[in-house]
């Protein structure tokens, strides 16, 4: 004997194809990411290299600057009176390239202290190449202030500030 309450009707026909609808809608999920179109052409190439990580921190104002460039010439900033990005053109990283190259030739690797102690004294630090160097006001290695020189300008002409 058959009841009409609706807890005993005949769900089939609801079911049936509510499942279907579930099936289809599961299967387009997981073949929506299928295809057989072929990639965007040419080498796929990685990001630049980092070429500098400079780093001035003290001084009378109590600077904390960062510049980080990269190989391609893409460069950015941080400081106290913010953040941001710009790049250099092709003589400028000509230049870079060539105070880098004269810092590695003359072997400056490690820690230049200064000789005695300042309050006032900027501490400075490179990363480029394989190496690190760490100095400070008056123990800078003369063959290490253009680069410095090079890298102060670089910030200021590009943070906006003169």
């Amino acid at each position: 004997m058959r009841s009409n309450s609706p807890r005993f009707h005949d769900r089939r026909g609801i079911c049936g194809p509510l499942a279907l609808l579930f099936v289809l809608a599961f299967a387009l999920a997981v073949l929506s990411g299928c295809t057989d179109e072929p990639g965007p052409a040419g080498p796929v190439t990685g990001a630049p290299a980092l070429l500098v990580d400079y780093s001035r921190t003290g001084g009378i104002a109590g600077f904390s600057d960062r510049l980080v460039i990269y190989s391609d010439g893409d460069a950015v900033y941080q400081t106290r009176q913010g953040s941001g990005a710009f790049k250099l053109g092709p003589e400028e990283m000509e230049r870079l390239h060539g105070l880098l190259r004269d810092a590695e030739a003359a072997g400056l690797n490690g820690t230049y202290p200064a000789p005695s102690p300042g309050a006032d004294y900027f501490s400075y630090m490179l990363v480029f190449g394989n190496q690190t160097i760490t100095t400070e006001t008056t123990g800078v290695p003369e063959d290490l202030v253009p680069l410095l020189t090079f890298l102060d300008e670089t910030l200021a002409a590009n943070r906006g500030n003169p």
